[in-house]
C-alpha cells in the first residue's frame, strides 16, 4: 500500500505554468495498491545482489476546480477530464562487504537505477489528450545492513542515493527501506516492510517531456519470503 504526492510542470506552458498535483487538482487517489518484487542473492551467507521492481499504476476521471495549460492544450476549470499517471522504476546494487559481526552485517551499496513515468491528460467530451513521458537511468550508492534479532526473525535495512552526474537534467533520488522478516521454516517466512522514496528532477529536456517532476512514495508492504539457500 503507497501514499503517493506527485507534481509535474511543465516547461511549454507560458511563464512555466504551476505546477500540477495529481492528487490535489486531478484528485488521484491518496493510497495506491503498488505491485513489487525484491530479489536478493546470496553468495557464501553474504547478501551480495539486491534489486527492486515495483509500479505505481493510477488513473482518475474528474472535474477541474482550476485552469489547467499543458502546451497548447486548455483545460478549463469545470472541465471534465480523465488523468493518467503511470511510474515503473527498477534498481540493481551490488553490496560490498565491510564489517561482518555475529549480530549484523554492514555492506556498500552500488548500482544502477531507473524509471519510466507516462502522464495522459484528456478533456472527455472534446476528447482533447496530452501525453507526456520520461525515462532516465543514473548509478546508486547506499549502505545495506542485515542480521538476524533472534534464529528467526531477520531484519534489514537500506539507505540509497542517486544523483545524475553524467546527465543534463538536475536529479536525485533518496530512498530508505527498513524491514523486517520471521521465518516459519528455513525456506518461508512473512515479512513487513517500509519503503520511503523522494524523487525530484528538474531541468527536464527530453523529446516527450520538457519540465520537472517531484515524487514522494512511502510504501508499506506484507512480503511472502521464500528462500532458495
Amino acid at each position: 500500500m503507497a501514499a503517493p504526492s506527485t507534481s509535474l510542470r511543465f516547461h511549454d506552458v507560458p511563464n512555466e505554468g504551476k505546477p500540477m498535483h495529481l492528487q490535489n487538482d486531478l484528485l488521484h487517489s491518496n493510497y495506491n495498491w503498488v505491485p513489487k518484487m525484491n530479489v536478493m542473492i546470496a553468495f557464501k551467507n553474504a547478501y551480495r545482489f539486491t534489486s527492486d521492481i515495483y509500479f505505481v499504476l493510477s488513473s482518475k476521471s474528474s472535474t477541474l476546480e482550476r485552469t489547467i495549460q499543458v502546451g497548447e492544450h486548455m483545460y478549463e476549470s469545470g472541465s471534465k477530464v480523465h488523468s493518467r499517471f503511470n511510474f515503473f522504476a527498477a534498481n540493481l546494487s551490488y553490496i560490498q562487504p565491510l564489517v561482518r559481526h555475529k549480530n549484523y552485517n554492514l555492506g556498500a551499496l552500488f548500482g544502477l537505477a531507473g524509471a519510466h513515468a507516462f502522464f495522459s491528460l484528456k478533456n472527455e467530451p472534446a476528447n482533447n489528450t496530452v501525453h507526456r513521458s520520461l525515462w532516465f537511468i543514473n548509478p546508486i550508492v547506499g549502505l545495506d545492513v542485515y542480521g538476524y534479532l533472534t534464529k528467526k526473525v531477520f531484519y534489514r535495512a537500506a539507505v540509497k542515493l542517486s544523483a545524475s552526474p553524467f546527465n543534463k537534467y538536475s536529479y536525485t533520488y533518496l530512498t530508505f527501506k527498513p524491514y523486517v522478516e520471521y521465518h516459519f521454516t528455513k525456506n518461508f517466512g512473512l515479512g513487513l516492510r517500509m519503503d520511503y522514496m523522494n524523487m525530484s528532477i528538474r531541468d527536464i529536456h527530453q523529446k516527450h517531456y520538457n519540465g520537472r517532476l517531484n515524487m514522494n512514495l512511502p510504501v508499506i508492504s506484507l512480503v511472502a519470503v521464500v528462500r532458495l539457500f
